[in-house]
């Protein structure tokens, strides 16, 4: 998930690294994650996401309907990947660091693909250009332009 603070013009992302299908419990566990960091400073969030059937989940809409007050959620429109910023981040991740790698074991492939992640954290301006790229923030809304 990649994060933006307009107020800031700050960028910075939260991963969460499955070892199997997304579920809807996987999903509130990690709304839950953001509810309690995104508590410590008060912030709202803004969610885009896609149409992942566990995203539609009664139980999961149930927990935005209930946090509202700090969580507004949009949803991608269905065949528009080139609209996600993330799905620039996994490309970048999957041609820089996973690119012609073949690890031995799942925990290998983790920490390869965790080492990326830490090493597009660092570089605030890679992330404002996955958001760029996507058409949906403008060099200036991202504190790029005057």
């Amino acid at each position: 998930m990649i994060l933006f603070t307009p107020h800031q013009k700050q960028t910075d992302n939260y991963v969460w690294i499955r070892k199997s299908s997304v579920k809807k419990e996987d999903i509130l566990a990690v709304l839950s994650d953001i509810k309690r960091k995104q508590g410590e400073d008060n912030a709202t969030l803004i969610l885009l996401w896609d149409g992942l059937a566990a995203h539609k989940a009664k139980v999961v809409q149930a927990f935005v309907v209930a946090n509202r007050n700090w969580l507004t959620v949009h949803r991608f429109p269905a065949y528009a990947p080139e609209l996600n910023p993330q799905e620039y981040q996994w490309s970048s991740l999957k041609r820089k660091d996973l690119g012609n790698y073949c690890p031995e074991t799942m925990d290998d492939l983790e920490r390869r693909a965790r080492n990326g992640i830490r090493r597009m954290r660092k570089d605030g301006a890679l992330l404002k250009g996955f958001l760029k790229k996507s058409g949906l923030w403008s060099a200036k809304e991202l504190g790029e332009g005057q």
